[in-house]
């Protein structure tokens, strides 16, 4: 289980790394000057990847209370519940799948739910990202070498779940940088 408080306190550490990555790219955008009392009304894609992102974080988070619930070991040994679990952190990427769909229909759309704003913080969203998977891989680098120094012996389950708290870890982090974006602060 010490593995797992490496997991949070690598989660917290992703959180801070895009929360700066998305001041940066705010940073980079255009003034917009509106009147006195006035506040910048939600776009489009903002609300889009604020929506796909509460239900990435759903499904991982109902995909870790499962595993939580049963314990890692078991969770790999029970057929049903390891393929519930793939069933459910396959809908996360299956969401942002959909999402990419829908910005995409909005870009050729061309009808103004698109505008430059938009491609400025998509094409910096990311750039949180690779500071997240690189944090994430270090904590369970680390937590494993020192959970399993004395047997050299790592069990597959938790190499298992690395991998997929990295590819959630880019999923999130990737929506999360986009969300972060907008905000004006």
């Amino acid at each position: 289980m010490a593995s797992i408080l490496w997991i949070v306190i690598a989660l917290a550490i992703v959180a801070v790394l895009v929360s700066l990555a998305a001041r940066r790219t705010r940073q980079l955008l255009p003034d917009i000057e509106l009147p006195p009392g006035e506040e910048m009304p939600r776009a489009p894609v903002q609300r889009l990847a604020a929506r796909s992102l509460f239900a990435v974080i759903a499904l991982v988070a109902l995909a870790a209370a499962v595993i939580i619930y049963n314990g890692p070991e078991t969770w790999w040994n029970d057929d049903l519940v390891r393929l519930s679990v793939t069933a459910v952190l396959l809908g996360a990427l299956c969401v942002l799948l959909l999402f990419s769909l829908r910005v995409r229909a909005m870009q050729i759309r061309d009808d103004g739910a698109f505008d430059e704003r938009d491609s400025v913080i998509l094409s910096r969203a990311c750039a949180g990202v690779g500071g997240a998977l690189m944090t994430v891989t270090a904590i369970w680098m680390i937590a494993l070498t020192e959970a399993y120094h004395d047997t050299h012996l790592v069990p597959s389950y938790w190499l298992n779940l690395w991998f997929w708290s990295v590819v959630m870890t880019n999923v999130i982090a990737s929506l999360a940088g986009i969300v972060l974006a907008y905000r004006r602060g």
